[in-house]
């Protein structure tokens, strides 16, 4: 996902990840993912047990970010199509009118994934509690609330005046592309 928003021009430093090398793989944009996964499970180096017991708890917040991004994701056409009614022009296999019941339960479903994702994986994880730690926290409470503010941010600040949508790559040459145009 990185290089294909970094073809398009939609991440800070793009040419640099969406850069191919001459076996056509986005080097930069792999080792900039690779920084990133290492950052986020670096937590699971500590060791977290409760009642003698291992607890992943690094791993649950890995695993609920990436829910909470794919689940996003998915929202977005659902939430567009709801929101377009009638004026949408359907493909060959559709949903009928059942769109407009199953588009508001797919939307609620996000909201309570994301909800429970967000959620303690033990007490001890509640900073009110007693026998609160920070190895016990679920970080996704903290990682995906801030990534959205700096998106919004740099959204705000920068993207919204330049970026014009998706670049058509189809016609470039081998050349082009490892060149990162």
């Amino acid at each position: 996902m990185l290089f294909a928003f970094s073809r398009d021009g939609a991440v800070p430093g793009h040419k640099q990840w969406s850069r191919l090398s001459s076996k056509r793989v986005p080097v930069g944009g792999v080792i900039l993912t690779a920084v990133i996964g290492i950052i986020l499970t670096s937590p699971a180096l500590i060791a977290v047990n409760i009642n003698g017991a291992p607890v992943p708890v690094a791993f649950f917040a890995v695993v609920s970010i990436g829910v909470i991004g794919l689940y996003w994701c998915f929202s977005i056409p659902i939430w567009h199509r709801w929101r377009m009614g009638d004026s949408f022009v359907p493909g060959g296999w559709t949903l009928g009118n059942k769109y407009k019941v199953l588009s508001v339960v797919a939307l609620l479903d996000v909201v309570l994934v994301t909800f429970m994702a967000f959620m303690p994986t033990s007490n001890l994880g509640v900073p009110w509690n007693t026998g609160f730690a920070w190895k016990y926290v679920n970080y996704t409470i903290l990682v995906v609330p801030a990534a959205m503010i700096l998106l919004w941010i740099y959204w705000h600040a920068s993207v919204k005046n330049w970026f014009t949508g998706p670049r058509t790559t189809v016609d470039l040459t081998d050349e082009e592309l490892r060149a990162g145009i």
